[in-house]
């Protein structure tokens, strides 16, 4: 029961973010620093909750499973760390229940998979920044931190460190519909992953389990998460060669229904 699940108090969290967190009905929701998922709220009910578990699911309004039965619930301050979630469980909510026999569900939620590269900030010099992307501007630090916060929080962008003064702001949309690349123009990477002549990632999978399948793109020779696909929604996609900053093997997992699939790498010419 407790295979994929562990609680973890962290005092880096409650010390970092205890004002951050939401109170219930609703909740936060993290990456930690290994990609787990970090769960935190607050309990305005204080002594009332007699009940309440972490369900996770792999849509946002069904499906759920009971992940984890809180130890203490009636605690004001609280957290769950998901250490090994599963690729396309996705979705988060708390289900509690009062001592008056009520129960409740928060609404659900998932994390945010934008990216911010390590260490950015700390390799910034000077008060000014200089963001490209689809316009070239002047930012200031403070700004800069305006922008990676949302960026983690809120989009699947990515934030690419350049150089101590220059930052690359890229936008996700990888992902493209292949119109029957031929086959005698693709070189085979596995038997799901191929290349095209221009050296874009294309991607087969089996046409009506499409959906069953997700996939981890890794930094190359590291376990940075660049890109994460929750779902495909066609059988045969690209991933466009534009989409990564530079060149080198980059990892990837690739999942069916949460199992590992295929593990291998590829090759950003």
């Amino acid at each position: 029961m407790f295979k994929y699940i562990a609680i973890i108090f962290l005092a880096l969290f409650f010390i970092t973010g205890a004002y951050s967190q939401e109170p219930l009905p609703d909740f936060s929701i993290k990456k930690g620093v290994q990609n787990q998922k970090v769960i935190s709220w607050r309990n305005n009910f204080g002594s009332m909750v007699s009940y309440m578990t972490i369900q996770r699911s792999n849509d946002s309004v069904k499906n759920f499973m009971t992940l984890y039965a809180v130890t203490n619930p009636t605690l004001q301050v609280n957290a769950y760390t998901d250490v090994r979630p599963v690729p396309s469980m996705d979705y988060y909510r708390i289900y509690y229940q009062l001592k008056n026999g009520s129960y409740y569900f928060t609404k659900a939620k998932k994390v945010s998979s934008g990216f911010v590269s390590a260490g950015l900030f700390s390799n910034i010099a000077g008060q000014h920044v200089i963001l490209k992307g689809d316009e070239n501007r002047s930012v200031t630090v403070a700004g800069m931190r305006k922008i990676s916060d949302s960026v983690l929080n809120n989009t699947t962008d990515s934030l690419f460190y350049v150089s101590d003064s220059t930052v690359n702001y890229k936008k996700f949309n990888a992902i493209a519909v292949v119109n029957s690349a031929p086959a005698t123009s693709l070189v085979p990477v596995s038997n799901y992953m191929f290349l095209n002549a221009t050296g874009d990632l294309i991607i087969r999978l089996p046409e009506k389990e499409a959906s069953d399948y997700s996939m981890i793109i890794y930094e190359p020779g590291s376990t940075a998460v660049l890109y994460k696909i929750g779902h495909f929604s066609d059988s045969e996609i690209i991933l466009s060669k534009s989409s990564f900053v530079h060149t080198g093997f980059y990892p990837y997992e690739l999942f069916e229904n949460g199992k590992l699939k295929e593990r291998n790498r590829f090759q950003i010419k």
